[in-house]
């Protein structure tokens, strides 16, 4: 699982000290159920290649940014030196790895690093407060759909997440957000991020394959991908 990650670090978003109005609206939501960021040490789990986890360190004392990926880690790195943000420290390695540690709040959004009831035990014993964002309808391509039905259950681990805290008594706030975006790449750009996708869904298409199907949408040497994402957001 770690190769796969690492490979696709190359198309990977970075972070933009610029907000998107996606991540803009999650914030908002963070600052209505009152979370507090400032003096607090954060864990982000699946922090990828720092997206949120740069945010985060603008806000609170310190970031410690967990991931499988090193070479996501290295961006992430990076990308806090270019920012000249130094409150922020990585670990390559999983969630087990700091499930004796304590943190002021823990984070994790779009990463499914969480699949089990014990992986969301370890989650809720690592902070006083917790922030966890992930799908709650699958994300739908219209580049994607040419190859496979885009009906995989990625809620799952939300669902999980719900049962562990309905069974524990443990009240919530919570929110959904809907996002419809468009990405134009190069058409061998979105082949290698296709076949990232399509390498993670368990299904066997060659590049050439990729490319030859959709290279009659393409604009010139470019092509464009729309994109439609439901996330429901959790605090507890």
């Amino acid at each position: 699982m770690q190769d796969i990650w690492n490979k696709k670090s190359k198309t990977y978003p970075r972070f933009s000290p610029i907000m998107r109005p996606f991540e803009a609206e999650f914030f908002a939501f963070l600052n209505e159920c009152g979370v507090d960021f400032s003096s607090k040490s954060v864990i982000d789990i699946g922090a990828g290649t720092g997206v949120y986890s740069l945010h985060l360190a603008k806000m609170c004392k310190s970031v410690l940014a967990l991931d499988i990926s090193d070479a996501m880690l290295e961006i992430l790195i990076l990308s806090a030196k270019e920012h000249n943000i130094s409150n922020i420290q990585t670990l390559n390695g999983t969630i087990n790895d700091i499930k004796n540690s304590k943190f002021d709040i823990g984070f994790l959004t779009m990463s499914p690093a969480l699949k089990s009831y014990e992986d969301f035990e370890i989650f809720y014993n690592l902070a006083n407060k917790h922030i966890y964002m992930n799908w709650l309808k699958p994300r739908r391509s219209n580049l994607l759909e040419l190859f496979m039905d885009c009906k995989a259950d990625m809620a799952t681990p939300m669902a999980i997440l719900e049962q562990f805290l309905i069974s524990k008594n443990i009240k919530f706030k919570s929110k959904i957000i809907n996002e419809n975006r468009s990405v134009t790449r190069s058409i061998d750009d979105m082949v290698e991020n296709l076949a990232w996708h399509l390498e993670i869904s368990r299904q066997n298409y060659t590049k050439d394959e990729i490319k030859n199907k959709i290279k009659n949408l393409a604009n010139g040497d470019e092509i464009t991908e729309n994109i439609t994402t439901c996330v429901k957001v959790m605090v507890f």
